[in-house]
């Protein structure tokens, strides 16, 4: 690798040489076509580069940084000649920008500026790719489990800086939120650790308007509902087998501790073990909405398809906790480790699992429908004046004021004529409001007639 280093610095050197010759030749001869002056030996480098290219891949992911500097500067230099291209390259310097290394960090933000500068929309549909090659540099990097995705002190996320660089548009950076959302579909059957580190960086992204965590909280919360909803039917069918199941309400169900014996505890363990991923994303709601104090309303009446501007305001993290997915991680180690099916300790463990997914369920069920059951009020509550007016008796109301404005007839119409005043200097008169006290005794007289038959409902 390092002669191949060498054999690209020379070949860089010696197009430098032959470009300058060859625009003294130009000027000379005044020959348009370039194809008679095109490098053959260029497209050697290009073919070795992309015999290299896996080998140099491979060294991304060393322990020492010598090394993963070596392949970045290889892989700059292959860009800036020109020799592969640059969608190719892209996702590699994602992943270094994750490095812990500050100078071969520096050097792969600045490198992916230059190439979004120039090929806009490249990063864009790169950044997942490049968000698995930063999980397998961590994961080469750091021998303990699990992995996290942000740096601490204050806690930021590792793809901070490749996130403001898609975040210019909103279209893609939407498309890019939901495909991160995505992989913690039900269907997907990504791996636990890596949906961890996905979580981390959307908890502790760099959001600069208040659009960005309600959109995400707005996925995830479909996502939960649907996701969460098909945990619950495969647990339950596992717990007290698919004909009771399928006959059971929600009402009917029994208490963890009244139950005897498990239908199926294999199948109701691997249920519980891929419905961690369901609590990634509840744990995850709760903490972008404790950051940046959002309330249950505001997010559910948030909606994407709205363009206004009110959702474009600037915004900041109230708080600089990092994200805490501890009660996933026990449950994974749980349940995976030390298995027994035949022990009545990990029958209760399990079951002690279905019961804490299951209540965070119905916590997620109860705080939809106080949003719900809000609006619902809202609506009864916006009754007109003159119905709610009668229903209340022994009640002050205002009387209709009668204008005392002369009416002047112009043709067909009538209109109302200004009454002038005496002079500039003269004082305008209060007019005196009148009132009427609605009794049931019929002899109160309160600034004229107590009848309330000439109210029209204004």
């Amino acid at each position: 690798k390092q002669w191949y280093q060498r054999r690209v610095r020379g070949d860089e050197k010696r197009l430098a040489v032959q470009n300058q010759k060859m625009r003294q030749d130009l000027k000379r001869e005044g020959i348009t076509d370039l194809k008679t002056y095109g490098d053959d030996k260029s497209t050697v480098s290009g073919a070795i580069a992309q015999i290299m290219l896996a080998p140099i891949h491979s060294c991304f992911f060393h322990k020492q940084t010598q090394v993963r500097s070596m392949a970045l500067l290889v892989i700059c230099l292959v860009i800036q000649q020109g020799l592969l291209h640059p969608i190719s390259c892209i996702q590699f310097l994602i992943g270094l920008c994750t490095d812990l290394d500050e100078t071969n960090r520096v050097k792969a933000e600045q490198t992916l500026i230059e190439l979004d500068q120039k090929y806009p929309f490249f990063i864009h549909s790169q950044f997942f790719p490049g968000l698995r090659e930063s999980f397998k540099l961590q994961t080469a990097l750091f021998s303990s489990y699990p992995v996290r995705g942000f740096r601490n002190n204050p806690p930021i996320s590792l793809l901070s800086h490749v996130y403001a660089l898609i975040r210019s548009s909103k279209t893609h950076r939407h498309s890019q939120l939901v495909m991160l959302i995505k992989q913690f579909d039900e269907t997907k059957r990504t791996d636990i650790n890596l949906l961890l580190y996905i979580a981390d960086n959307l908890a502790h992204m760099s959001f600069q308007i208040i659009e960005e965590p309600l959109f995400v909280i707005h996925h995830l919360a479909l996502l939960i509902s649907t996701s969460g909803t098909t945990y619950l039917e495969q647990a339950k069918d596992a717990l007290y087998g698919r004909d009771m199941a399928e006959t059971m309400q929600d009402e009917d169900e029994e208490d963890v501790d009244e139950i005897d014996q498990v239908e199926d505890l294999p199948k109701l363990t691997e249920v519980l073990v891929a419905c961690q991923s369901c609590t990634l994303l509840i744990l995850l709601k709760k903490h972008l909405m404790s950051q940046y104090n959002l309330t249950d309303k505001k997010c559910h009446e948030f909606s994407p398809l709205e363009s206004t501007k009110i959702y474009d305001k600037q915004i900041s993290r109230h708080t600089q906790t990092a994200y805490d997915p501890s009660p996933v991680l026990s449950a994974i180690q749980q349940l995976t480790l030390d298995v027994d099916f035949e022990s009545e300790e990990f029958e209760k463990s399990a079951l002690q699992f279905y019961k804490e997914f299951r209540d965070l369920m119905t916590q997620q069920d109860l705080s939809e429908f106080r949003c719900t059951d809000s609006e619902g009020d809202a609506e009864k509550s916006g009754v007109k004046y003159y119905e709610r007016r009668k229903e209340l008796p022994q009640k002050i109301r205002r009387k209709p004021r009668t204008s005392k404005t002369p009416l002047k007839v112009v043709g067909d119409k009538r209109r109302r004529t200004s009454v002038k005043t005496a002079g500039p200097s003269a004082k305008k008169k209060k007019k005196r409001r009148r009132y009427v006290v609605n009794s049931d005794s019929g002899d109160s007289d309160v600034g004229g007639d107590d009848s309330d038959s000439d109210y029209d409902g204004t």
